[in-house]
């Protein structure tokens, strides 16, 4: 179950991500881990959508105000896909 907090954390990045028309989706969530995947297929431009590092860095930020407990996170961006062509979604 994911806290209230880690979902405004969540929301908040989500917000800039949306800009873009890319969304984290959690696939799994514990007291302490966030398994996120992000969702490109609404985006015309899913190489303008933030980089990974920089969502991790937005979001830890964030997670250590509104939800500390949460100390591993995971997103599987399909831009480091292996054959990743930034037409096709």
């Amino acid at each position: 179950m994911i806290s209230p907090g880690a979902i405004g954390a969540l929301e908040k990045l989500n917000e800039i991500l949306r800009i873009d028309g890319g969304e984290l989706r959690i696939d799994n969530a514990t007291s302490s881990s966030l398994s996120l995947t992000l969702d490109l297929t609404g985006s015309t431009c899913p190489d303008c959508v933030v980089p990974k590092p920089l969502m991790l860095d937005i979001l830890r930020a964030n997670l250590a105000e509104s939800d500390p407990d949460i100390t591993q996170i995971e997103i599987h961006d399909p831009r480091e896909d292996e054959g990743y062509e930034p037409s096709v979604h």
